[in-house]
C-alpha cells in the first residue's frame, strides 16, 4: 500500500506541469504526476501565464528543485477578469488576479469602454515572445467592483467554472427521459423490494446515495449484517461523446458555494432522474457486502440495478433519533439504529487498522431564507455531537463502499481511476516533531510514517491545551490526495485500495468508475445493465482523466474557499471596530493567522502593524510555533487565546485583517 513520496531527479526528462506564478514574478511548476514542484526563477517565464500547462526541464537546487520552461503545451486562461484604464492613448486592462504579470491592451475598445467597471475580457492574442503583447477583447461588464455579485463573479471566472451551461448541453438534457423506461430494467437487480432510505443536509440539492441494511439472526451483537449501498447510475443518462459528458468532463466537480450550487451536471439529471428522491423508481449501481460483528467485509456483489428509495431524511432528523426523540415510525427508527451499528462496526475495524481522523474545524455561513445576499451568521458546520454522528453514519457506509470497489479494482486490475493518499513528506514530520515538542509532546517524526503513529498522536493531541494546532501541524505534513492510475493506497484511510464510486453526480472520477466497472461487469458476466455498456477505457485514458481531475478539484476546493471568505469579509464591513475572541493557528511572511471564536471567521494579524503597535521588531521561530519580540522577549504561540480588534474587511482581496489586543492565555 505505502510507497515513498515521488521526487525528480535532474537527469529525468522534461515534465508536464501546472504553472503556478507568484505575484512578485516567480513561479513553481507543479506536475501533472504529482512529482515534487519545480521553482522557476522571476525572468524564466518567458511568454507562460498563470495556470498554462508546460513542460520544464529541472534539476536539484538549495530551493529543492530548480528549473526552466522547455515548451507551451496548453494555455490555461482563455479570459480575464479587471477593470479598464487609460493609458496615455491606449486602453488596458488592470487584471484583478495579481499572478498575471502581464498588462492587456484592449482591442476594438469603442468610444467609452465602462472606466471603473470590472468587466470579463476574452484572450484575443497571446504573446509569442517577451516583448509582444497581451490582447483582450471586453466580453461583458460585472458591475461595479467591490460588491458581493461582482467579487463572486470573479471568483468562478478565475477558478475556470461556469455557472450557466451551453445550449446543446440545455438541448440535450431536455431530451432525458421522466421516469424510468421498461428497457432500462435490461441487465438489472431488481431491487425495488430493499427498504431504501437517503440521508441527506436539509438543505440538499440532489441525492446521489441510498442505504439500507438486513440483519441476518436474531442478536444484534453477534449477527451478521447485510449492508446495501445504492448509487445513482449516472452512466446510463450520460454517455461519452455526448455533450452532456463533454462539459461533465470539463468542469469534473460540483462546486458549492455559500449562496448557490453550481453543478456538474444539468439540472433535469442531477436533481431529477439521477437523483434518488424517495416514492419514484431510480436507476443505480449497488454494491453489497456482508459484515460480521468484527467489521470485516466479506460476500461483496456489485451490480447493476432498479430501486425505491422509501424515505427521505436529513442529519438533523436522523440525530434527533439517535437522541431518542421518537418522531419517526417505530420500523424508521429501528432501520437507522441498525445502520448506526452497522456504522460502528465498519468503524472500529478502521480504527484498529489505524485510520486517521484529524479535528479541524469547517466554516458553514447561514443566510437569509428570504434574502440569500444578507448574512445572518458565520459558524462552525456539525455543531453538534449527533449530528457529527448522524453525518459519520453514511459516511462509513460511503467509505466501505469505495473501498470495496478499490478492492475488486486491484484483484481484476481494472485501468480505473484510484483516490490515492500518499506517505507524509518526512521533512515536514520533522518539522512538526520540532513544532509539538515546543509545545509540550515529545513525538517520534519515523513513528509518523505509519496511520497507526499518526492516529496514536492525535489522540495524545486531542487533550493537549493546544490540540488544534498539533491537528493543523499534522494536516500540512500530509501528503495532498489525489487522482492516479498508478494506486499506492490510501494513507489516512489506512486503505489498501479506494475508489471514488458513491458521488457521480458531483464528481467525474466517479463517473468514470461507474463505467470501468460496469465494463468489467459485462466481462465477467455480471448485471451490468442494459446495451451499450459503457467500453473498458485504455490505461492512458484514464491516466489523462486522473490528472484532469486532480487539478479541477483543486481549482474548486479554491474556489470554494474563495467564496467562503468573501462572504466572511462582506459579513465583517459592518463590525469594524468591534473586539473578538480569537486563536492564532499559525504564522506566515506578512502575520499571524488567527480564528475569531465567534464569528467563525479567518483573519490575519499583520506583522508590520504589530511591529509598530509594540515599537519592535519580531522574529519567527525555525519551527513556526512562536513570533517572539527581538527586544522584550514578548512572545505569541499557535493555539494563544488573543482578544482583538477588526480594522479592515476587503471583499477584493477576501481578507480580514486585525489588530492585537491583548493577550487572554498561552
Amino acid at each position: 500500500m505505502k510507497r515513498e513520496n515521488k521526487t525528480r531527479s535532474g537527469g529525468d526528462g522534461p515534465t508536464v506541469a501546472k504553472l503556478l506564478v507568484n505575484p512578485a514574478g516567480f513561479a513553481f511548476a507543479e506536475p501533472l504526476d504529482g512529482s515534487e514542484s519545480v521553482y522557476i526563477p522571476r525572468g524564466r517565464l518567458g511568454v507562460a501565464l498563470d495556470g498554462d500547462e508546460v513542460t520544464v526541464r529541472s534539476w536539484p537546487s538549495d530551493k529543492g528543485f530548480e528549473g526552466e520552461i522547455v515548451e507551451l503545451v496548453r494555455r490555461g486562461r482563455t479570459r480575464l477578469t479587471g477593470v479598464p484604464r487609460l493609458y496615455g492613448r491606449t486602453w488596458v486592462l488592470e487584471p484583478d488576479d495579481p499572478r498575471v504579470l502581464w498588462r492587456p491592451e484592449l482591442v476594438a475598445p469603442g468610444s467609452g469602454p465602462p472606466e471603473g467597471m470590472v468587466v470579463v475580457a476574452t484572450i484575443t492574442h497571446y504573446p509569442s515572445e517577451p516583448r509582444d503583447a497581451l490582447l483582450v477583447k471586453i466580453e461583458k461588464v460585472l458591475g461595479p467592483p467591490d460588491t458581493l455579485a461582482t467579487e463572486q463573479m470573479k471568483i468562478l471566472l478565475e477558478r475556470g467554472i461556469n455557472p450557466e451551461f451551453p445550449d446543446a448541453v440545455l438541448a440535450e438534457a431536455q431530451g432525458v427521459p421522466q421516469a424510468v423506461q421498461p428497457a432500462d430494467l435490461a441487465g438489472r437487480d431488481d431491487l425495488r423490494g430493499l427498504p431504501f432510505m437517503t440521508i441527506d443536509p436539509v438543505d440538499a440539492r440532489d441525492f446521489d446515495d441510498a442505504v439500507c441494511v438486513e440483519l441476518l439472526g436474531e442478536d444484534l451483537r453477534t449477527a451478521d449484517m447485510r449492508v446495501h449501498v445504492a448509487v445513482a447510475d449516472v452512466s446510463h443518462y450520460v454517455r461519452e461523446g455526448t455533450a452532456i459528458d463533454d462539459e461533465a468532463a470539463l468542469r469534473c466537480f460540483s462546486a458549492y458555494l455559500p449562496d448557490r450550487a453550481i453543478p456538474m451536471l444539468p439540472h433535469a439529471l442531477s436533481s431529477h432522474m439521477c437523483s434518488l428522491v424517495p416514492d419514484e423508481d431510480r436507476l443505480a449501481m449497488v454494491i453489497s457486502m456482508r459484515i460480521d460483528p468484527e467489521g470485516e467485509t466479506r460476500e461483496v456483489k456489485l451490480r447493476a440495478a432498479v430501486i425505491h428509495s422509501q424515505r427521505r431524511l436529513s442529519y438533523e432528523q436522523v440525530a434527533a433519533e439517535l437522541e431518542g426523540a421518537g418522531k419517526l415510525t417505530p420500523v424508521e427508527i429501528d432501520r437507522i439504529r441498525l445502520l448506526r451499528r452497522a456504522a460502528d462496526r465498519l468503524r472500529a475495524m478502521r480504527l484498529r487498522r489505524g485510520a486517521v481522523e484529524l479535528n479541524l474545524p469547517e466554516t458553514k455561513i447561514v443566510l437569509d431564507q428570504d434574502d440569500p445576499s444578507r448574512i445572518r451568521d458565520i459558524v462552525p458546520s456539525r455543531a453538534s455531537a449527533s449530528v457529527a454522528q448522524a453525518y459519520n453514519l453514511i459516511e462509513e457506509l460511503m467509505l466501505a463502499a469505495n473501498e470495496a470497489n478499490g478492492a475488486i479494482a486491484v484483484a481484476h486490475k481494472l485501468p480505473m481511476v484510484f483516490r490515492v493518499h500518499d506517505l507524509p513528506d518526512a521533512d515536514k514530520l520533522q518539522l512538526l516533531a520540532s513544532a509539538a515538542e515546543t509545545l509540550g509532546l515529545k513525538v517520534d517524526p519515523e513513528k509518523l510514517r505509519t496511520p497507526l503513529g499518526v492516529q496514536k498522536f492525535l489522540s495524545l493531541a486531542e487533550s493537549h491545551a493546544r490540540g488544534q494546532a498539533l491537528h493543523m501541524f499534522m494536516l500540512r505534513a500530509m501528503a495532498q490526495a489525489a487522482y492516479s492510475t498508478d494506486n499506492c493506497g490510501h494513507f489516512a484511510l489506512a486503505s489498501a485500495a479506494y475508489v471514488h464510486f458513491t458521488s457521480p453526480i458531483r464528481r467525474y472520477p466517479d463517473l468514470v468508475a461507474h463505467r470501468v466497472l460496469k465494463a468489467y461487469l459485462k466481462r465477467s458476466g455480471g448485471q451490468a445493465g442494459p446495451e451499450p455498456v459503457p467500453a473498458m477505457p485504455e490505461l492512458e485514458a484514464s491516466q489523462a482523466q486522473a490528472a484532469r481531475s486532480s487539478l479541477r478539484e483543486r481549482a474548486t476546493a479554491d474556489a470554494e474557499r474563495d467564496s467562503k471568505a468573501l462572504f466572511a469579509a462582506a459579513y465583517m464591513r459592518d463590525r469594524l471596530g468591534d473586539r473578538f475572541e480569537a486563536t492564532i493557528t499559525g504564522f506566515g511572511s506578512a502575520g499571524i493567522y488567527i480564528l475569531l471564536d465567534r464569528p467563525f471567521v479567518d483573519g490575519m494579524i499583520r506583522q508590520g502593524a504589530l511591529e509598530r503597535e509594540r515599537g519592535e521588531l519580531y522574529e519567527l521561530e525555525d519551527n513556526g510555533v512562536r513570533l517572539v519580540g527581538k527586544r522584550s522577549g514578548h512572545a505569541l504561540t499557535i493555539g494563544d487565546k488573543l482578544m482583538v480588534e477588526a480594522i479592515d474587511a476587503s471583499l477584493q482581496r477576501r481578507k480580514v485583517d486585525f489588530a492585537f489586543v491583548s493577550r487572554l492565555s498561552g
